[in-house]
Parts: C-alpha cells; structure tokens; sequence
C-alpha cells in the first residue's frame, strides 16, 4: 500500500474545511485532486507530509502512520517535529510558487537539504547534475531562479524533491500559470516518473491536464469526496457532479 487515509477532517476556526476523508492509494499510482477553488484540495495535500495537521483521522504513508484526535486531553500523542521531517525525507512537495531559494544558484539548491541531511557534497552535487540533465537543465545549474522562466523554475522544483529519492511525490496545482507546451513538459515528466514506480499525488483543477497523468481520481466538492476511482471515470463518471465539473 503507498497510502491510505482514514476519517481525516479538519477545521479552521468555525470552518470545516475536510469532512471525513478516506481513501486508499496503491504504490506507483499517480491520483489527482481535482475540485474547484476551496474544495480543500491543497489542505488535504498538506496533510499528506503533515504541513497541516489533521484535527482526527489516520494516515499511513511510506510505512509510516500516524493518528490524530481532536480531544487532546485523552493522551493522545501528536506526531513529533522529528517524526515530521522523518516522513518529509521520505515524502516530498513541489509547491504552486516553487519556494526556489533566490539567494542560491539552482545546484545551490539541489544540494542544500541533502547535504544538511549527511548526503556527501560531491554525491550530492553528481546526483543534482544528473536530475538536471534529467529535466534538460544542465546548463542552467549555475543559473540564479530569477533568471528562469515558470517552466524552467517548475522543472528545478521538481528536481528538488527528486534528491533524497522520495517514495510518495506531491504536487499541488503543478502547472499553474504554465503555457500549454511547458504543461505538456510537466506531463511527460509525471508520466515518466510513474514509470519509475514513485507514488504521486497531484492536485490540480485542470480536466485535461488531470487526464493525460493520473491513473486515479479523487473529486471533492465542500471538502468531501464526491467521486474517486480509476482514470476511466473520466470517461465513465459515476456522480452528476462530476460529470458536471468535467464538462465545465
């Protein structure tokens, strides 16, 4: 099993923004999130690699599990700020505006957390140069972030997560602001990055975009899950919202 959510709910303040979440996801399957602004794609997401905290629920992911209760005076233990970045070693994010260190060059950044980590610097820098020739970005490992483009800083972002070799990979919203042929370059990486067998999950609200990468989908309107199943649903849906929201 790659990951396996159970009850997972969550509130900010007097809003509900996650109701009862349970879904399963196999190893090396690619599922989006698809759902319209505030259906709480991207908190969900973040609970994924314990950004945001579930207020009750399990997750496990990458051998890793973890309960959550919203009565804390039952005893219940929270996961720790080091079980947390255990998980992240094991679980990376590419996030919607990139979070490229702007002070670093693109190598700079590659190599950062990973040799803070115990990765030898000249392992570290080998592994970033072929994640770059990987993304087609040999040229620009010296290159500053605010001299790239949108896609190009997207790719570099990618190659980040890459370099502590995750089990689980998280995107949210992967090409937004993205022009249709870098969209395409984004697909052809997920896809072959699938083909290695990396469990991803992807949040997006981009039909076609969603139908050339996942091999499942999870639909969620008002922060509950509306629709999930295999990529055929995108043909075949099951529920008039989300025929709906695939015509729209």
């Amino acid at each position: 099993m790659g990951i396996a959510v159970q009850s997972l709910s969550k509130s900010f303040g007097d809003h509900q923004v996650l109701k009862d979440i349970s879904f399963s996801i196999s190893k090396g399957e690619t599922t989006v999130l698809l759902g319209s602004s505030g259906a709480g794609k991207s908190t969900l997401l973040r609970m994924l690699n314990l950004l945001e905290s579930p207020d009750q629920g399990t997750l496990n992911i990458a051998d890793m599990a973890f309960t959550f209760h919203k009565n804390q005076r039952t005893g219940q233990k929270q996961p720790s700020s080091a079980e947390a970045c255990q998980l992240r070693r094991k679980v990376g994010m590419v996030f919607q505006q990139y979070h490229l260190w702007p002070h670093m060059t693109v190598l700079e950044n590659l190599i950062e957390a990973p040799v803070q980590q115990g990765m030898l610097k000249p392992e570290a820098r080998t592994k970033a140069m072929e994640l770059l020739a990987r993304m087609g970005l040999t040229d620009k490992a010296n290159a500053w972030p605010s001299s790239l483009s949108g896609g190009q800083q997207q790719r570099v972002a990618i190659a980040r997560a890459l370099m502590l070799s995750p089990e689980v990979l998280l995107f949210d919203e992967p090409t937004a602001a993205l022009d249709p042929a870098i969209t395409n370059q984004v697909v052809e990486i997920i896809n072959e990055l699938q083909a290695s067998g990396i469990t991803m999950v992807v949040v997006t609200h981009e039909v076609d975009f969603a139908r050339k990468i996942a091999s499942r989908v999870v639909y969620l309107e008002n922060g509950e899950i509306v629709e999930e199943g295999t990529a055929e649903r995108f043909t075949a849906p099951q529920t008039k919202a989300f025929e709906r929201y695939l015509q729209h």
